[in-house]
């Protein structure tokens, strides 16, 4: 990456400022490798040392000196991926009847809650509680359980009946 190339052709002639720029250069070159390397910190499975420190500070992990980097990643992963029984048992605790659900897919990093009617008052505070307590980089989704008319119009009373109201009503 030559720094001389953004300025005007005019300015590329003078001996300074190709000093100038001969100087600066390595300075830019590593500014623009640590942004492209930087899309690899988000992701536990290719992070770094220091994406892992990061992961490591957000979940609360104290590391100790012998372990290695993949048993690091390995263990962050583990924590993430236990998540949805920590939100589990959080919300059995918290919300009467057991009206919820949780869907947590481990790749985009998405957990989804999802309340029954009966509970739609707990909804905008269990939101509050989760998003206080998951890492930041999980996207939390909340909304409440029911299937609009809509979801089941294309199928027949016959294909139904099959199903209980409450398995037909608590589908994400």
């Amino acid at each position: 990456m030559d720094i001389t190339a953004y300025l005007p052709e005019y300015m590329r002639e003078y001996r300074e400022i190709k000093e100038i720029g001969g100087a600066e250069n390595p300075e830019f070159k590593a500014a623009a490798d640590n942004v492209s390397a930087l899309g690899y910190e988000f992701f536990a499975e290719t992070a770094s040392q220091r994406g892992v420190e990061r992961f490591e500070k957000i979940l609360d992990i104290t590391p100790s000196d012998e372990e290695s980097l993949d048993y690091r990643k390995f263990r962050i992963k583990t924590r993430l991926a236990g998540i949805r029984q920590s939100v589990e048992a959080i919300l059995d605790s918290l919300i009467p009847n057991g009206g919820w659900v949780v869907e947590y897919d481990e790749q985009s990093f998405k957990l989804t809650v999802g309340l029954s009617l009966i509970n739609r008052s707990y909804l905008e505070e269990a939101g509050i509680m989760l998003d206080k307590l998951l890492p930041a980089n999980i996207e939390i989704e909340c909304g409440m359980l029911y299937s609009t008319h809509r979801a089941l119009s294309m199928y027949k009373h016959s294909q139904l009946k099959a199903y209980t109201h409450g398995r037909l009503i608590y589908s994400i």
